[in-house]
């Protein structure tokens, strides 16, 4: 149902106020439910729940923006709060790794995957007019938001790219992550109690490799499993069922669980590789997710991503510096043989699926097909719901009545 019916059924405006709300979107440009609350027709929080009711998402209310958490907030940078028109407001009851967040458009996929890998958290977007938004961006943050064109009209906010750094909470207060030359975290003492883990891309000179040391405790390690958790056609079913990207790693990550002794799923954003789920052997997940390096360093991620085709075989020796680090941070000998398979849309690699065997060996073909399989349909799933979007079958009419 379109927004304007949405209103006029819950009776908080009339089918003139409509028509004149129609009248001045089209003469200004700009979404009709900005034009309603700037001709005094409704309020924002009246907004907020009417799209809410439209897209099927939890609203966000002038009480939870009075109510942010300012930790939660300084996660995302001004600048990039006005790219994303999204305010963080808090950590959910899941943990601190995850963030509740006001979004204008969180059924836009790609927007709440860019905006989680700005973060450095995994993202439950709540829904609001993006006037209630832009007002909490230049309360919060100080920085205006020009509604038609969203970008920052606040000079003196600086133009800062996501790529040279991420913020993550920390696990214990006490305790920060500094990255080695490669990106990958290495546990050092905290000059600051800031709670928060920076991933800071090298230096053009970087400095000699650290040995890495979980910022976890380890975990007693798992005992393999006696079979596959999922088959490839439960899979391919899961993902006809899935909405949102998370589901997606649910899926893969299910899958290879019963195949192989490690496995992580990355985000490839702005250059960097950044493991969203992994799973090995005597280490805790929370800590595998702390893994990010640059895609452009020499490795089998590297090929498997620029090539934009599956890697198989035993790790490249140029990429020995950087896949060290990661076999000795996941506490694993150095397999010999592994599988890096691209999820690509359009020739954009989206993801790198990473995996080796339990016992470090060959892996076996059935278990590689399905992983290849299930990567493609990974792949379809994310074209089918960039469809929807665009055809208005998850957002109907977002922008207009």
């Amino acid at each position: 149902m379109k927004l304007g019916e949405i209103l006029i059924q819950l009776g908080q405006i009339t089918p003139d106020q409509l028509d004149a709300g129609l009248r001045a979107q089209e003469l200004a440009g700009g979404r009709l439910g900005t034009h309603l609350v700037k001709l005094g027709f409704i309020g924002t929080d009246q907004l907020s729940l009417a799209l809410s009711r439209q897209m099927g998402v939890p609203a966000a209310l002038e009480r939870h923006f009075s109510h942010a958490d300012p930790p939660i907030v300084a996660l995302l940078k001004p600048n990039l709060a006005v790219r994303y028109l999204a305010v963080p407001l808090a950590a959910s009851r899941n943990g601190v790794k995850q963030v509740v967040a006001a979004m204008a458009t969180p059924l836009d996929m790609l927007a709440v995957e860019d905006l989680s890998f700005a973060l450095g958290a995994r993202v439950e977007p709540l829904v609001a007019g993006e006037i209630a938004i832009a007002h909490n961006i230049k309360r919060l943050y100080g920085a205006e938001v020009n509604l038609k064109t969203r970008k920052s009209l606040d000079m003196s906010v600086p133009s800062e790219p996501v790529t040279p750094r991420t913020r993550t909470p920390a696990v214990t207060p006490s305790a920060s992550t500094q990255t080695s030359a490669a990106g990958i975290p290495a546990s050092v003492p905290s000059e600051r109690t800031t709670g928060m883990r920076h991933t800071v891309a090298p230096s053009p000179s970087p400095l000699p490799a650290r040995d890495l040391v979980s910022p976890l405790a380890p975990a007693q390690p798992r005992a393999r499993p006696p079979g596959p958790a999922l088959s490839l056609e439960d899979a391919v079913h899961r993902l006809t069922l899935a909405r949102h990207r998370e589901q997606l790693a649910d899926v893969v990550m299910d899958l290879m669980r019963g195949y192989f002794g490690c496995g992580m799923f990355f985000l490839v954003r702005d250059g960097q590789a950044r493991v969203w789920r992994g799973f090995a052997p005597g280490i805790q997940e929370a800590a595998i997710e702390t893994i990010a390096f640059p895609i452009s360093m020499p490795s089998c991620f590297q090929l498997a991503h620029d090539r934009r085709t599956p890697f198989r075989g035993l790790a490249p020796a140029e990429g020995g510096k950087l896949q060290r680090q990661i076999w000795k941070y996941l506490h694993c000998a150095e397999p010999s043989e592994v599988l890096v398979v691209p999820v690509q849309v359009k020739n954009r690699v989206l993801n790198l699926v990473y995996a080796h065997s339990f016992d470090g060996g060959p892996l076996p073909d059935g278990p590689v097909i399905d992983l290849q399989a299930l990567c493609a349909a990974v792949s379809s799933t994310y074209v089918r719901m960039i469809q929807r979007l665009k055809t208005g079958e998850l957002a109907t009419s977002a922008l207009g009545r």
